[in-house]
């Protein structure tokens, strides 16, 4: 290859040397940018912990809440199978007294365990009932005399 221009040819390298001088700013330009950098970090962190602080409070009243509601549900259950018991021994009962209110069964219990006779008609006393038949007795002692003196008094 011919060099026809011998000053257009480069040789080595090319890079100069730099001419300027880095920009360096002031110590207070320096301070300034420190002190809102500085700022805006504080800002930042604060923020965080208050975005922290306000989830923790979230999931603290949610968890409070479930709690009460489960505390609920709870006696609701407890009651529901208070009212159930409540209900079969009300109807247990109904047929006892189901069982209890048949005039055959006041019978035999009256003259079996009790030891009572039925009735005769001799054996009634018929008493006239008006205001002017009674008469209190004066002796609370003798209960015999006062049934005699009532007695006389009817008939």
């Amino acid at each position: 290859m011919n060099v026809l221009n011998e000053k257009i040819m480069i040789n080595g390298n090319t890079v100069l040397a730099p001419n300027h001088a880095p920009y360096r700013e002031s110590e207070q330009k320096r301070q300034v940018r420190n002190k809102k950098s500085a700022n805006k970090a504080l800002k930042k962190k604060f923020a965080i912990m208050r975005n922290i602080m306000i989830a923790f409070i979230v999931g603290i009243t949610l968890v409070g809440r479930y709690c009460i509601i489960y505390s609920l549900q709870e006696d609701l259950n407890k009651t529901t199978q208070n009212i159930t018991a409540l209900n079969k021994e009300n109807e247990n009962l109904k047929v006892e007294l189901v069982k209890y209110n048949n005039i055959q069964y006041i019978e035999d219990t009256a003259v079996n365990k009790l030891g009572m006779v039925t009735p005769d008609r001799n054996d009634a006393i018929y008493a006239d009932i008006s205001k002017n038949t009674i008469i209190a007795s004066e002796s609370s002692n003798d209960s015999n005399k006062s049934i005699s003196v009532l007695a006389e008094k009817i008939f």
